[in-house]
């Protein structure tokens, strides 16, 4: 009950009402980029919109969310997130769709300094949503909780759908190959406006486990 109260407080002081793009973050899509792609969970198409607008369409239906900036880096990211507050009947995210109310989204740039440690973070990090990543270092997954869609549409706590987006660069370029990378799984449209092939790496070694609170406190 902690976490969930905590969350949803964040949500009402903090959202942002509309898709502001006043923030600077390390942010992986630009407006009209698209990514398709296919894990062990389903297929899931991801679609920019305006600022931090993001929609997100599978199982034959589309739902959309504005993103929220991070002002620091939380585990490595500094791009944005979602965090998908929920009051039933009084702060529900979504219309109900596949069972699923609400969203928890991360897109963000991984900053490494070679392939092996990117490698290996993906590994580490991409087992709950399956990631698959390709040879450029875009990496994606999802996953849908409660796993079954009757599960879903009975259960006591909202259907959420999770959807990761990240962008591996190292010393701030884009890999030319990934180790077990699945270039097959990944469809994406680049509009003429995307520019960030390469950009400027954070000056700072990153700290992909770093957060920068004691984050246990709302576990208790």
């Amino acid at each position: 009950m902690k976490i969930w109260i905590t969350a949803v407080v964040i949500a009402l002081v903090s959202a942002p009402s509309h898709a502001e793009t006043s923030n600077r973050c390390e942010a992986v899509m630009v407006e009209d980029m698209r990514i398709t792609f296919t894990n062990s969970h389903g297929d899931m198409t991801v679609t920019a919109g305006k600022g931090f607008e993001r929609s997100y369409t599978w199982a034959g239906g589309t739902r959309s969310l504005v993103m929220w900036p991070r002002k620091e880096r939380w585990y490595g990211s500094l791009g944005m997130y979602n965090p998908g507050a929920y009051i039933e009947g009084e702060l529900e995210q979504w219309k109900e769709h596949d069972g699923i109310k609400r969203c928890v989204a991360e897109e963000g740039q991984r900053h490494f300094t070679n392939t092996t440690d990117a490698v290996a973070w993906i590994r580490k990090r991409g087992a709950r949503l399956d990631y698959v990543y390709n040879d450029s270092g875009l990496v994606v997954g999802m996953d849908k909780q409660p796993p079954s869609l009757e599960d879903r549409k009975k259960g006591d706590f909202p259907g959420t759908l999770l959807v990761d987006v990240w962008q591996v660069y190292i010393n701030g370029k884009k890999p030319e190959k990934l180790e077990g990378s699945r270039n097959s799984a990944i469809t994406v449209y680049y509009p003429p406006s995307y520019d960030m092939q390469t950009v400027e790496p954070p000056k700072e070694p990153v700290d992909h486990d770093y957060c920068p609170f004691d984050a246990s406190k709302f576990f208790k």
